[in-house]
C-alpha cells in the first residue's frame, strides 16, 4: 500500500477523524429529527460535473487575475503542499461528506438555502485576512451547493460537486507549488 504523504501543517488523520465526526453528529440529527433524506439519485450528477468545470476554470482566471486570489492560493499552498494524490483524495471524500451531510442534508433542510449558506461561509472564516475572500466565496459556493441539492433532490449531486472541486484545486496548487506526485 502507498504511503500517504502529505503536508506538515495538515494533519490528515485529524483531518478525516473531525470530518467523521461531523458526518457522525449529521446522521444522528437526521435520524433522531427525522429528517427526510434523498441520500442518492442520478438527477443532477451531470450538472454537478459541469458546474465543477465551471467553477475551476473561473477559479483560476480569478487566481490569474487578482492579487487576492493569488495571494489566497500562495496560503493554500503553505497549507497542502505537499500531498500525495491518495492524501488528496481522502481529504477531498471526507471533506465533502461531512460538510453536505451537515449543511445540505441537516441545515438547508431545517432552516433553508438562505441561512445555510450563509452558515457555511462564516464557518470558514479567516485565520488570517489573506483568507477573507475565502469566506465569501465559501458562501457563494454554499449558494450554488444548495442550489444543487434542491434541483437533484439527494446529496449525492452536491457530494459529487464538492469532491471534484476540491480534488481539482488541491491538485493544482500541489502541481503549481513544485510537488510532482506520480500515481501510484
Amino acid at each position: 500500500m502507498p504511503s500517504i504523504h502529505t503536508s506538515k501543517k495538515i494533519e490528515l488523520l485529524k483531518v478525516v477523524i473531525f470530518y467523521s465526526l461531523m458526518s457522525a453528529l449529521a446522521l444522528a440529527i437526521i435520524y433522531f429529527f427525522h429528517i427526510k433524506v434523498q441520500f442518492f439519485g442520478l438527477k443532477g450528477l451531470p450538472e454537478a460535473y459541469v458546474a465543477t468545470f465551471v467553477l475551476y476554470i473561473l477559479s483560476h482566471l480569478f487566481t490569474a487575475k487578482t492579487d487576492w486570489g493569488e495571494k489566497l492560493e500562495e496560503f493554500f499552498a503553505s497549507l497542502l503542499v505537499p500531498i500525495s494524490i491518495p492524501g488528496i483524495l481522502i481529504l477531498a471524500l471526507s471533506s465533502s461528506i461531512g460538510e453536505e451531510l451537515l449543511f445540505r442534508g441537516v441545515l438547508q433542510n431545517l432552516v433553508g438555502l438562505i441561512p445555510s449558506s450563509i452558515i457555511f461561509g462564516l464557518v470558514h472564516v479567516p485565520m488570517n485576512k489573506v483568507m477573507i475572500p475565502w469566506t465569501l466565496i465559501a458562501m457563494m459556493m454554499g449558494f450554488a451547493l444548495g442550489g444543487l441539492y434542491i434541483y437533484s433532490g439527494n446529496l449525492l449531486a452536491p457530494v459529487l460537486f464538492h469532491f471534484l472541486i476540491n480534488v481539482l484545486n488541491i491538485w493544482t496548487i500541489n502541481q503549481k507549488y513544485g510537488y510532482q506526485n506520480p500515481l501510484p
